[in-house]
């Protein structure tokens, strides 16, 4: 056979692999086949199918996070605190990571206090990032480590351990490839409403992030998500934008939902979140604003809190899981691109062979997951929006329907933080309003403490972010005409 012939063959070998089971499957999938979580529970999913392990040895409420080389062949797992390698011994210097908040005991961790990054073009080098945990404040923040597995007779060892990133941190983390696939961003979350993105390339880790501010998300738990394809983000109520080149999220569109689990269809146009241990909602995040978004609301199951459902993550079978807290078995939503109840929810599904499940299971980079994985950068680029604002010097607030408060009119910007001060210079009222979308913004409606404020002349503050985290201020006064 010539050379032209069998590199014909070998691609359609290689295609037929990734779509076997129907779907495009990313070329690197495999690396989500072994999944170990809970109290030593595991998952392999070599087979299509998930198949209970009972091998490993991580005992974690949450986190926890795995990876297997391309052919889908475990290569380590960790819990945050402690690395294990593929034949379940504890790594050199694998101890200690700052992801599973075990000074404060054995029930407290990380929502997801850890995830594995292998470096682009590299078969050895995987980058561990951690997070601290709420009931320390998130104070340890986000770091990584450094593990290389051409240490060790191929086993790995912990080469670089608890690089500080920033602090404090919340519990989430996510990550997303670049649209090319040579480059991935990893975005974590601080206390005071900022994104933080690092890239990591082939050469390492940019520890200069890149920051994006936008919406309301004051949360210290529970997941965050990107889309499969990359293009989309959640957590707590919002959905984001996400630029593949600039990593920052965009866009903050507050669509109302709430919980501790989320992930998105294989398909990357539904979000699923838990809410309250017993209920599993569904929204359609192909449209562009909060209003048709939050009215694609669907429920997908309704049962009781005692079915304790809480953390979501998507798999390479099209599946999503669902874990069921302290019990032997897990749930699935089997149809997860299919609206509603066509869902397919399917409550105690998985059994796992007499271990537990407990609050998460293991966090990956998302593309792994796409169902339409197309290589190239086939994102859909938006017109930016242009900014502009329109401020009035007066208003009259008599109730009389007309001109009653301290309207803007915005467009361009994601959010405003506002302060209003008598002539004297003592403060009347100061907040936050998020953004979603142009139009006008009730600032002040002339009251301070519930009081209405005499007539007279007022000076504020606006603090301006738009959509790339860029911040501006704008000052003046405003008059009260009764």
């Amino acid at each position: 056979m010539n050379r032209t012939v069998l590199r014909t063959v070998l691609t359609f070998l290689t295609l037929f692999a990734l779509t076997w089971n129907g779907f495009a499957q990313h070329p690197e999938a495999k690396r989500a086949d072994r999944w170990y979580f809970g109290n030593r529970a595991g998952l392999d999913f070599s087979s299509g199918t998930a198949v209970a392990v009972i091998d490993g040895q991580l005992d974690s409420w949450e986190s926890c996070a795995s990876i297997s080389d391309i052919d889908g062949n475990l290569l380590f797992y960790t819990d945050g605190d402690t690395i294990w390698d593929r034949n379940h011994n504890v790594m050199p210097n694998g101890t200690g990571l700052f992801g599973n908040c075990t000074p404060f005991g054995p029930n407290n961790s990380a929502t997801q206090g850890v995830i594995i990054i292998p470096r682009p073009k590299s078969d050895d080098l995987f980058h561990v990032f951690t997070v601290d945990c709420a009931e320390n404040l998130g104070m340890k923040g986000m770091n990584y480590s450094v593990v290389d597995l051409s240490l060790n007779g191929g086993l790995g060892d912990v080469t670089v351990k608890n690089q500080f990133l920033f602090a404090p941190s919340t519990e989430g983390m996510a990550a997303t490839m670049n649209c090319t696939g040579d480059s991935v961003w990893v975005v974590g979350h601080d206390d005071k409403n900022r994104f933080y993105s690092y890239l990591i390339t082939e050469i390492g880790i940019n520890s200069i992030p890149a920051i994006s501010i936008g919406g309301n998300v004051y949360n210290l738990f529970g997941q965050m998500k990107f889309s499969p394809n990359g293009k989309r983000f959640a957590l707590d109520g919002y959905v984001y934008n996400f630029d593949f080149t600039e990593g920052k999220l965009l866009d903050s569109i507050f669509v109302n939902f709430g919980g501790y689990g989320l992930t998105f269809s294989p398909d990357s146009k539904k979000l699923y979140y838990s809410i309250g241990g017993g209920s599993i909602e569904q929204l359609d995040i192909t449209f562009s604003n909060s209003a048709d978004i939050m009215a694609s609301y669907q429920n997908v199951y309704h049962g009781i809190s005692n079915d304790r459902l809480w953390g979501m993550q998507t798999a390479n079978d099209n599946k999503i899981y669902i874990t069921n807290v302290d019990t032997a078995r897990i749930s699935t939503i089997d149809f997860p691109n299919n609206d509603g109840a066509a869902a397919g929810f399917n409550l105690y599904s998985v059994d796992l062979n007499g271990r537990k499940s407990q609050f998460t299971l293991p966090s990956f980079i998302e593309n792994y997951f796409d169902d339409s994985y197309e290589p190239g950068c086939d994102q859909e680029t938006e017109e930016e929006e242009e900014k502009s604002i329109t401020i009035p010097n007066t208003f009259t607030p008599d109730d009389d329907g007309i001109n009653d408060a301290f309207n803007i009119e915005i467009s361009g910007y994601t959010s405003l933080t506002y302060a209003i001060y008598n002539r004297w210079g003592r403060l009347l009222k100061k907040g936050g309003i998020p953004i979603s979308q142009p139009g006008t913004v009730q600032v002040w409606d002339g009251t301070t403490s519930g009081n209405r404020v005499p007539d007279g002349v007022y000076y504020y503050t606006l603090d301006l972010t738009d959509d790339k985290g860029d911040s501006e201020t704008k000052k003046g006064f405003i008059q009260i005409i009764k």
